[in-house]
């Protein structure tokens, strides 16, 4: 069977380097229904989801086990 996909460069709309956006990856964003290309590179994607996690799931802070409760 004959792929629809050929790997393609795009480039990071954070950092503004290009990265490949391969078969396998425009297959995976096929099957989950994704119609636009992605706009991050693996790099700042992961930092993106990060930021995103922290900013509305922030750390808990730690209890000092010497305070009386």
């Amino acid at each position: 069977m004959e792929s629809r996909f050929e790997p393609r460069v795009l480039i990071c709309s954070e950092c503004h380097e290009e990265f490949a956006f391969t078969v396998a990856a425009q297959q995976y964003f096929a099957e989950r229904g994704y119609t636009e290309d992605p706009k991050r590179c693996k790099a700042c994607h992961m930092r993106y989801k990060k930021s995103q996690r922290d900013q509305h799931h922030p750390e808990p802070v730690a209890q000092n086990s010497s305070d009386p409760e």
